[in-house]
Parts: structure tokens; C-alpha cells; sequence
């Protein structure tokens, strides 16, 4: 790029002010929310107790209601035979009524309703990650087994009965989803199964065959959903790291005019001297770049379109792990 002027002195390069034009918007940094330490109990409280065993009703001390936690399924669960009618219940952490979770794992919600026809073994759930409780009788207990259960911790692969790819429906509109950041790059196969068993099963468009999957890179999303109306389930795949998403990663942007990789030569410079100026992208994350250059002698600015010309390492602490592109003007 050549510089006519009496002075490049007199150009100013901003950086955001380079004004690099950069095809999308700076993403902000996500923040997560957070959850409450794990429980050292959890108890099945409401107008049940007395049928299984408790003194009395309402009662978040009763160790008769208590529910098991399992590790290699990482959820909380107990069976119990309850009699005909019509209940309600929530599950209370820490024998009290401190933290309390109830409809749709509302903290402190609404109590959940339970209507049996004839005597039956219910089993109740909760799951400390997302607060749900529910029971296999208001809710479909719909597993992802297959391929990848391993990968989660699970002793083994197709095991309909490890709920560490649990599919909950928290707020009860009739569709069960599971998402997971666990599962390593590969290619894997996947369905739904209810209730814990073989019994029943769900594949590709709701028939017998396995649902593929490719998990492109360590990371990615993978997202396992069932539709109880129709019993079809699907499984779907983000990969991680920068896209072309319209979200342009602020860690990812770098230039600095004392760095040759970035501007050669550096300082000042005669008149008519070409200054070569590099930007840094994360990898595949904008579609282009432009170079705002403003002329105070012309009181006037040029934008200049910036060319990609390598991928390579970002060369900065803390990003080994990311490649990054470098565009050039």
C-alpha cells in the first residue's frame, strides 16, 4: 500500500480506529449461571408422605421419602407403591424448606400434581443440574442411548438405563431435549429410548434405524430431542469455536503497529513510502475486513479492502489452542 502525503505522521490508523470494518458484530462474553452446591439430601415432600412411610405429610425431614442419589447416573431417584388418588409434591433439599423445587423446577414453585387411577409403583426424579422433579407418570422418561454414552460417563454404550443422557421436558410442552458439550470429534450413532428399557424405541424419523451424528471438533453441541406427539426424535450438532455467525470474537481481533508481523516498516516513514498493515481474526470468524486510513491534510479517509493471506497460529498467550487468520492491505 502506498502512502501519498507530506507525512504519514499525518495518517491516523485506528485499530477500531484501524477502523478495521469487520463483517459482524463483537460478541459480548457470555457469563454462566449459576446453581446451588450439591444437596446432601433430597426428599419427596408433599400430601404422599404418609402413604410412604412418613409421620406425617409435608414433611422435607422425613428420611422414609428420601430419594437415592445415583452416581453413575448423577440424578437423584426412588420408587415407592402409592395408593389411588390424587396427590401433589415437590422436592425439598437439605431436609428444609431453605430450597425448595417444584413445577417446571421452579425454585420454590407450584406444587406437581399426581392422579392415579389404581395402586402403582411411581418413581420420582431430580436432577440437580436443571432442579426438575418428575415422575414416570406425569412424564415420559425418554434416554438417549447409543455410541457416545461412554463419552459420558456412563459404565457403558446403548444403555437405555443411564440417565446421564437424560431427555427432560421442564416445561411440559410435550418436547424432551438433552445437550451436552462432553462428547469428543468423532462420529457416533444415536436414539431415544422411554422408560429406561428396550421396550420401546425411537430411531430416524421415528422408525428402528440408529440416528448418525458427527461432532466436527472437541467442544460442539450436541443436542438430542423427542417429540412425544409424534415420537420422532432428532439429533443435531453446533460445532464450537469462531463461525461466520454475525458474533465477531473481541479476543480474537489484534493489531499492533510496533509488531512487524503486524506493520512493516514500523514508525515513521518519507512520503510515498508502502507500509504493509496486517489485522488478526480468529479462524473463520468474519467474511472480511476493511482498512479505514484518514488523510487530515485531505480531511478526507479511504477504506481499503484487506486480503487474506494466512491462517496460521495467533501467536499470543492464552490462544494456543485457536488458529487464527491474518488479512493484509
Amino acid at each position: 500500500m502506498n502512502f501519498k502525503g507530506k507525512n504519514l505522521s499525518r495518517l491516523l490508523f485506528n485499530c477500531f480506529g484501524l477502523l478495521v470494518l469487520i463483517a459482524g458484530v463483537i460478541a459480548p462474553r457470555s457469563v454462566l449461571a449459576a446453581n446451588t452446591p450439591n444437596p446432601s439430601s433430597v426428599t419427596l415432600v408433599g400430601s404422599l408422605q404418609t402413604e410412604v412411610g412418613c409421620a406425617g405429610d409435608w414433611d422435607p425431614a422425613c428420611a422414609a421419602s428420601h430419594l437415592t442419589y445415583d452416581s453413575a447416573d448423577d440424578v437423584w431417584q426412588g420408587s415407592w407403591s402409592i395408593p389411588a388418588g390424587g396427590y401433589e409434591f415437590k422436592a425439598a433439599l437439605n431436609d428444609s424448606w431453605t430450597e425448595d423445587y417444584g413445577l417446571h423446577a421452579l425454585r420454590g414453585g407450584p406444587n406437581i400434581p399426581l392422579n392415579l387411577a389404581a395402586i402403582s409403583t411411581v418413581k420420582f426424579y431430580y436432577d440437580h443440574k436443571s432442579n426438575w422433579i418428575t415422575d414416570n407418570v406425569n412424564s415420559l422418561i425418554a434416554v438417549a442411548p447409543g455410541s457416545f454414552q461412554s463419552e459420558l460417563g456412563c459404565p457403558g454404550d446403548w444403555q437405555p438405563d443411564c440417565l446421564r443422557s437424560w431427555l427432560q421436558d421442564v416445561d411440559g410442552d410435550g418436547i424432551y431435549t438433552f445437550s451436552t458439550t462432553a462428547i469428543p470429534a468423532g462420529s457416533y450413532e444415536g436414539k431415544v429410548a422411554l422408560n429406561e428399557t428396550w421396550d420401546v424405541s425411537y430411531g430416524q424419523g421415528g422408525g428402528a434405524n440408529n440416528i448418525p451424528f458427527t461432532v466436527p471438533s472437541v467442544g460442539g453441541t450436541v443436542t438430542f430431542s423427542f417429540n412425544a406427539a409424534t415420537n420422532v426424535p432428532s439429533i443435531s450438532v453446533v460445532g464450537f469455536g469462531p463461525s461466520q455467525d454475525n458474533n465477531v470474537e473481541w479476543d480474537g481481533l489484534r493489531h499492533d503497529s510496533r509488531d512487524s508481523l503486524y506493520r512493516t516498516p514500523s514508525g515513521a516513514v518519507t512520503a510515498g513510502t508502502s507500509v504493509l498493515i496486517r489485522f488478526r481474526t480468529f479462524h473463520n470468524d468474519v467474511s472480511g475486513v476493511a482498512l479505514r486510513v484518514y488523510d487530515l491534510n485531505a480531511n478526507g479517509q479511504r477504506i481499503l479492502p484487506m486480503s487474506l493471506v494466512a491462517t496460521d497460529s495467533c501467536y499470543q498467550a492464552g490462544l494456543e489452542a485457536s488458529t487464527c487468520d491474518y488479512w493484509q492491505a
